[in-house]
């Protein structure tokens, strides 16, 4: 009867050993999913950004060509060219350059931010996985349950084979009885 509850026992300590690590196994790797995941996610949104700005740059050049061309006619309707002309249209480009720069600096930012959001997707899913393998039965806890439930039979077993222990009171009675 012993060896039947210590091959329960020991059984019973392995399937959960092995189901535990499992667990923990399949949440490290639904971590791993969600990550590539939002992986993805940030790369279409850099991809977003970039073409945001090539928009917003090519909006940028066709509207310094419209100024250029409204500063020459209005040059040349009134009659006035050269100086005059020549700097609204270095105004004109200095703007769109300031404009550029601005537009260039916000496409980086922005840049910056998804790249700390991939360090941070990566450090979320590596506390998952880092959680639930902690969580997981190890070698030692499952010897010490295995253990257990070992004694605890071989208790149960031995209870069982004595049957129960009669405990006598005193020879004459009890106490409380005497007058």
């Amino acid at each position: 009867m012993c060896d039947v509850m210590t091959a329960l026992a020991v059984a019973g300590g392995v399937a959960s050993f092995v189901g535990s690590n499992a667990a923990a196994s399949d949440a490290g790797d639904a971590a791993e999913a969600d990550l590539q995941n939002k992986y993805a996610q940030e790369a279409e949104r850099r991809k977003q950004i970039n073409e945001q700005y090539a928009v917003q740059a090519n909006e940028r050049d066709r509207q310094q060509m419209i100024d250029e061309a409204e500063a020459k006619t209005i040059a040349g309707e009134s009659g006035l060219g050269g100086f005059n002309t020549d700097r609204l249209v270095a105004d004109s480009m200095m703007q769109m350059g300031m404009d550029l720069m601005s537009m260039e600096q916000n496409r980086s930012n922005e840049m910056k931010q998804s790249s700390w959001n991939d360090k941070s997707y990566r450090s979320n899913a590596q506390s998952i996985t880092n959680t639930a393998y902690a969580k997981a039965d190890g070698i030692l806890e499952t010897g010490l349950n295995i253990g257990t439930s070992i004694a605890k039979g071989n208790a149960m077993t031995e209870a069982k084979t004595l049957g129960p222990t009669i405990k006598q009171g005193p020879r004459n009675g009890p106490s409380h009885l005497k007058s």
